[in-house]
């Protein structure tokens, strides 16, 4: 890769010596691995991965693919089944299971700050005892929606999508066992998939993203329990963002780092700085983007000054930080937008209860659909259903798996899919198949609930 900023190039070479910066060229200038993360609470035992092309190691979840299909046209995506996730960011899961097995066995309340667009939350949420609730929080309100989508498709009825700033937790009064802070960072890691990132990044924006990420830090830090842990992670390689930033969380706002067991041929690369346990993956050793992660337990009475009551480091543009802007009435409800707008005076039951993984849709009858129809459906184009299908509200499977609902009022079925989350392509697919359920395949017609 040629076309890397010359203060990137200069500063990240002395960071990292000849031999490790030229790997990492040479991963930038490779193509970008494909992966996908199977949703258990979805994917029946024995689910086959068609297009696999290896396991990703520090995942039981996670699967390479051996190319990148038109994921648009599979309906199992549309019906959580699955989540299109980069590989590197898996490792949460792994994180979470260590914390669990040897720091906090049950928590019962878990957050993660900066959500969008949920792939760490659905990751984390796997690996949490069922009844624990998870808080999905994005600040930044147009990427809630694609959260709030995301993390309703996974089906599991013990998430709470959020649209707040740090400071509004703080004041809220919550305080949660593990905060994972995947902070806004400068993006090297995203170099290889996402030029803008090389044209956006400056020496100026990665000093205004470690300040940002203290303020971010400071403000949530009164929310974590004592003892409770802090996931750190950015998607960038300097070590103003990472190792500067972890050792300044350990020393100004008290906590000690927490050491996760890792196999050697992960091939994932510690610190640049100092020796300070933290987990670094760069494109060229770790089959991934960039990503850096350190965990860090906060001490059982924290420094005072630093978490009460505000930053502990001047502001810098911080949009989670937003002064006399508190949205604390959106913490105590769901985000829950489409929600609204479909069930409003209308005897139409929410589209949560069609992708949900309790019992709630077993009331309404289930009527399966080939693939001609289930794209029909996401396109929320006319659908005809069989001549035997009872009138009313049904749920429509694909493969036996929900999709949503639709209401039958005869020679025809109104579709009910959300107007904002249907398919926008008049593309007509070849079908590619992805996945390969561990089920008999159902033809079509009513099925008995």
């Amino acid at each position: 890769m040629n076309d890397l900023p010359p203060d990137f190039a200069r500063y990240t070479r002395e960071l990292m010596g000849e031999e490790l910066y030229e790997i990492l060229l040479q991963g930038l200038s490779d193509d970008a691995p494909a992966s996908i993360r199977l949703n258990p609470f979805k994917c029946p035992d024995g689910t086959k991965v068609t297009i696999e092309d290896g396991r990703v190691p520090w995942s039981e979840h996670g699967y390479y693919l051996t190319h990148r299909p038109n994921f648009t046209f599979d309906p199992l995506l549309h019906a959580g089944v699955y989540y299109v996730q980069e590989a590197s960011s898996m490792f949460i899961e792994h994180v979470i299971r260590q914390i669990l097995n040897r720091h906090i066995p049950h928590p019962t309340t878990v957050l993660d700050l900066c959500a969008a667009p949920g792939g760490k939350s659905i990751a984390a949420r796997t690996a949490l005892p069922n009844d624990c609730q998870l808080y999905s929080n994005e600040p930044i309100r147009p990427r809630t929606h694609i959260l709030w989508e995301n993390m309703l498709k996974m089906g599991h009825p013990e998430v709470i999508v959020t649209n707040n700033y740090a400071r509004d937790y703080q004041r809220s009064g919550l305080t949660f066992d593990i905060i994972i802070a995947d902070v806004p960072c400068s993006g090297e890691g995203m170099f290889r998939k996402d030029p803008n990132a090389i044209a956006e990044w400056s020496m100026a924006n990665v000093e205004k993203c470690w300040r940002l990420q203290r303020e971010i830090v400071a403000d949530i830090w009164p929310c974590l329990k004592p003892n409770g842990i802090l996931v750190y992670s950015t998607c960038t390689f300097n070590a103003h963002e990472n190792e500067e930033n972890v050792a300044w969380i350990a020393d100004e706002l008290g906590a000690d780092f927490i050491k996760i067991d890792i196999q050697e041929g992960w091939n994932i690369t510690g610190s640049l700085t100092d020796n300070h346990p933290v987990y670094r993956f760069l494109p060229g050793l770790t089959r991934g983007e960039g990503l850096f992660i350190a965990i860090l337990k906060k001490k059982e009475t924290e420094n005072e000054g630093t978490c009460r009551g505000g930053s502990a480091y001047p502001p810098a543009n911080n949009p989670h930080s937003k002064k006399g802007k508190s949205r604390t009435n959106t913490l105590i409800r769901p985000y829950n937008t489409i929600e609204s707008k479909n069930s409003i005076k209308k005897d139409i039951p929410p589209h949560s209860k069609a992708l949900s993984i309790t019992d709630d849709n077993k009331e309404y009858p289930h009527i399966d659909i080939d693939y001609t129809q289930a794209i029909n459906y996401l396109r929320k184009e006319a659908i005809v259903l069989p001549p035997n299908t009872p009138k009313g509200i049904v749920l429509l499977t694909y493969q036996g798996i929900p999709i949503g609902f639709a209401k039958n009022i005869g020679n025809r079925a109104n579709n009910l899919y959300p107007q904002e989350w249907k398919i926008k392509s008049t593309h007509i697919p070849e079908h590619e198949t992805i996945l390969e359920l561990a089920r008999p395949h159902i033809d079509g017609g009513h099925q008995e609930n």
